[in-house]
């Protein structure tokens, strides 16, 4: 009898160690379970968080792609072919008008907007690569000199007149632009002749204007009300114009990056 209860015993101790053993299976599969679904997870937040970024990204270049930065310079209307001649030529008149102190220490290659890319081109590159968007060159058929006194003559007689110089090209693709800048420099008080031509050969109803310019010391001038003027009504101009002295454009990249910040890019 006692050797029947012994067995007994051992075989409820059994089956009670089994059944131990079966719980610590059930936990350890549960936990095996947790384990591998905390990376799922993880996984998961990491790819909405991914395409957040992603559609963002989209988002910004397509805003990008949106816009045209169109540009007059003079070192892309004129012909040099003597450099050191058409740079002398702008440090003269300079020096005639009492101006040429600004250029103390600064690189007279640089400073000469005949002189490619030219200050104008310069302005637009350092644009282009804060908010993206397609260059175009403004250019006339029929080049400037390269001589600063004879440009002048010429864009004195074109204004006098108020002649539209013929350009090479317009803008084919204009109606997949929102937003178009448009950079200049200063001649004769206000905007180059062929700035003109460009407003009128390109239908900018319903754009976006942001406007830049390079000056000497008459600054903006005319020029902001001669573009608003040529431009359709409907058209919306950003009243922060961002001009730059012609001897700071060497140096003035960050003033283009705060422009740029102050007026939403």
């Amino acid at each position: 009898m006692k050797k029947r209860n012994a067995v007994l015993i051992a075989m409820a101790a059994a089956a009670a160690i089994s059944g131990c053993a079966g719980g610590n299976n059930v936990q350890t599969e549960y936990s095996e379970v947790e384990t591998t679904s905390k990376p799922a997870a993880t996984a998961q937040v990491e790819a909405n968080v991914s395409n957040v970024v992603t559609a963002a990204s989209r988002k910004t270049e397509e805003a990008s792609s949106r816009t045209l930065i169109a540009y007059f310079t003079w070192a892309d209307n004129t012909v040099v072919e003597d450099k050191d001649a058409a740079v002398q030529s702008a440090l003269d008149h300079y020096a005639s008008i009492g101006d040429s102190s600004n250029y103390a220490g600064v690189d007279a290659v640089s400073s000469a907007s005949v002189v490619q890319p030219g200050n104008v081109a310069q302005m637009a590159s350092w644009i282009q690569g804060e908010i993206g968007g397609d260059l175009f060159s403004i250019q006339v058929t029929e080049p400037y000199s390269s001589d600063y006194d004879e440009c002048m003559e010429r864009a004195s007689e074109e204004r006098a007149d108020q002649k539209r110089p013929e350009l090479t090209e317009k803008v084919d693709n204009m109606d997949s632009y929102d937003v178009v800048a448009i950079g200049y420099p200063n001649w004769w008080s206000g905007v180059p002749m062929p700035v003109l031509s460009f407003i009128e050969q390109n239908n900018l109803a319903g754009k976006k204007i942001i406007l830049f310019c390079s000056h000497g010391t008459g600054g903006l001038a005319r020029s902001v009300r001669e573009i608003t003027d040529e431009l359709p009504s409907d058209c919306s101009v950003e009243k922060n114009v961002l001009g730059i002295y012609r001897a700071d454009i060497p140096g003035g990249q960050p003033k283009v990056q705060q422009w740029l910040k102050e007026i939403g890019y």
